[in-house]
């Protein structure tokens, strides 16, 4: 797969692909049905876990987690605004905007785990032995694809959470005006998830040695963040003369 293919953005969240960024850089199945460390058990749990002297979960799962309560809230809005005979007109729309809500609610839950399964490839490549030239490089290269990896997975987060504000938005527009509040906090969460995913992705772009393929990412987050930034502030208007 080409560097173009990751510059024209061909996978979307909250679908099922297999990602290779280049050719023999990497190559894993994402999406699906996995396993969630956090997912069925209690909140207090994780926040426990996120408090500890582990390394993870840490910040890349609490914004997808962020991400997740967003969507959350956007899909109450919409059931809230669904059947009501105010907003007959709006019906078909609405029921759209839900099945994209909780398409990128899945999408984020998936995210919390695999921010920790990256995180955990990418510190076992650091770990890996270096005492002869052939270790040496064999280590680096694999470092290099591992910080690829690092890297996606939040940058899915803040795209993710691009097209959640703009769900917001639109549920902001047309929803039911008994609950803008909720809404608005949806899209603030969405926000949040976006604005911490961005110090995620960068960190690990900060080491990355190809330097076209960070430029592309770094074009990505940026486009992504532009997208929240204006869709987040037209959100308060909206908000704002509906109430």
């Amino acid at each position: 797969m080409t560097i173009e293919r990751v510059q024209q953005k061909e996978f979307t969240c909250g679908e099922s692909w297999v990602e290779a960024v280049k050719d023999g850089v990497v190559s894993s199945a994402r999406g699906g049905n996995r396993a969630n460390m956090f997912l069925d058990k209690p909140l207090q749990h994780y926040l426990d876990e996120l408090a500890s002297a582990k390394s993870t979960p840490g910040g890349g799962s609490a914004c997808a987690l962020s991400g997740a309560m967003g969507a959350a809230l956007a899909s109450m809005v919409a059931r809230l605004t669904l059947g009501k005979a105010s907003y007959a007109d709006v019906q078909p729309e609405i029921e759209a905007l839900l099945q994209q809500s909780e398409k990128l609610r899945e999408r984020f839950q998936q995210l919390m785990q695999e921010d920790i399964e990256a995180y955990a490839r990418l510190s076992a490549s650091f770990k890996m032995p270096r005492g002869t030239a052939v270790e040496v490089d064999e280590r680096s290269r694999s470092i290099q694809k591992q910080l690829v990896e690092a890297a996606l997975v939040p940058l899915e987060m803040a795209e993710c959470a691009a097209a959640l504000v703009k769900c917001c938005h639109r549920i902001a527009e047309i929803g039911n005006a008994n609950v803008l509040s909720d809404v608005a906090t949806g899209a603030l969460l969405a926000s949040s998830a976006g604005a911490g995913a961005a110090w995620m992705v960068r960190a690990n772009l900060r080491t990355m040695t190809d330097l076209e393929l960070v430029e592309v990412l770094s074009t990505r987050l940026s486009t992504a963040l532009d997208e929240i930034t204006t869709y987040s502030q037209q959100i308060t208007g909206i908000v704002g003369g509906r109430a």
